[in-house]
């Protein structure tokens, strides 16, 4: 009898505590049924390094577009590893996503995410990949910008990139979901198993509790921001497939689940037309410029979020390279009041020279720099894991000579 009222008080305990964590919310924002674009600019949302079933992911180009259609994103960016046979990748518009195709290819030891633009380069067999590659990175100017190539998880054991950054590489993923899960698994196994059990009944909160901020990878960005322009984007690495036993694997987490973790947020200047080939360049175009901030869009809808220069009438966007001069200043603009504590932190050459607890803020930049913005919010989790900081906006860097 005491036996059977133990074993239901615990069954009544995890219930209860199973519809608290279903229950808890942690979005720093009210939700508006129709966010708005930012002044001057339209916000498009997407997210890339992106696998299939034709490679190292489980689901088909139809899944995993149902999957961003239903997580409203804009647009979405295939990256199969080494895609040399297989069906095409469905490009173009699927009703209100623009889809993109992109390729992950093994390069030394390192993985490079590369967007073909104009379809010049034919990637065929892994050794002419190779060489086609090894011309691409080594080039610089013009013929470097005709095409996107960005190393994918650069911190990754085994993927480091040990040589010098060659002058073709136009960024890094700075933030690449994969390889911060993998590193909570080796901070902690028992922490990660505790994020399997709460998946269930919250997976937003089961991963956001497993978030650590990429300082290694920011810190790397920083250091090569100061030599040259450099794109830090953020990889969801999604692929719904993780391997407990050898030869099976569970659709975990899933493609929605990791679209609506993490996104980059491109801001244009005009709207897209609907004409798929004009608005990939123009994405793409946005991409390679760094007229983009990444989002930890689990945290809130950041829509109307902005960041941008000022000189007298002239409007400078995030990525911008442009000589300094005195009384210019970097405006900064969130959508809404997080109902939370936060900052927007203003970092020089990587180090923290300002910090706002507005809604609106004019930074008054006082000389040459390489200057980026980051958004933070408090928030108070569920037990056993209690209150800390998230970064939840990053914006890429302004380049003033």
């Amino acid at each position: 009898m005491r036996k059977t009222l133990i074993a239901s008080g615990l069954f009544f305990l995890l219930f209860f505590y199973g519809l608290i964590l279903s229950q808890s919310q942690f979005a720093v924002i009210s939700e508006e049924l129709e966010p708005k674009n930012p002044e001057m600019f339209y916000d498009y949302k997407g997210v890339s390094n992106v696998h299939t079933a034709r490679g190292l992911g489980s689901g088909s180009y139809e899944d995993i577009i149902e999957a961003a259609l239903e997580t409203n994103l804009d647009f979405i960016a295939f990256t199969d590893l080494n895609p040399f046979v297989g069906p095409p990748v469905p490009e173009g518009y699927h009703r209100d996503l623009l889809v993109i195709k992109g390729a992950e290819y093994s390069y030394l030891d390192a993985r490079l995410l590369v967007f073909d633009v104009d379809n010049r380069h034919s990637f065929e067999t892994l050794g002419q990949t190779q060489t086609l590659l090894a011309d691409l990175l080594s080039q610089s100017g013009p013929e470097a910008d005709k095409d996107l190539i960005l190393l994918a998880h650069p911190t990754k054991p085994g993927y480091e990139w040990s040589e010098q950054f060659p002058s073709g590489l136009d960024g890094i993923e700075v933030i690449n979901l994969k390889s911060i899960w993998r590193q909570a698994w080796e901070n902690s196994k028992f922490s990660f198993i505790w994020s399997t059990m709460v998946y269930p009944f919250n997976s937003p909160l089961a991963l956001i509790r497993l978030y650590e901020e990429p300082q290694t990878e920011l810190s790397m960005w920083d250091s090569l921001s100061l030599k040259r322009h450099t794109v830090g984007i953020a990889g969801s690495d999604a692929t719904a497939k993780t391997s407990p036993v050898s030869g099976e694997f569970l659709r975990f987490p899933s493609y929605q689940t990791s679209f609506s973790m993490l996104s980059n947020h491109v801001l244009l200047r005009s709207e897209l037309t609907g004409e798929a080939a004009g608005d990939t360049k123009k994405i793409l175009g946005a991409l390679s410029s760094g007229n983009f901030y990444m989002s930890l869009d689990v945290l809130g809808d950041p829509k109307g979020f902005v960041a941008y220069i000022r000189d007298d009438e002239k409007i400078y966007p995030m990525g911008s390279r442009v000589k300094w001069v005195k009384g210019m200043k970097m405006i900064v603009k969130l959508p809404q009041k997080p109902n939370t504590p936060f900052e927007a932190a203003f970092l020089k050459d990587g180090q923290h020279v300002m910090s706002s607890n507005s809604v609106d803020t004019e930074y008054i930049i006082n000389g040459p720099g390489v200057y980026r913005v980051t958004v933070r919010v408090f928030l108070s989790l569920t037990l056993p894991d209690g209150n800390r900081w998230y970064t939840w906006l990053y914006t890429n860097p302004f380049y003033l000579d």
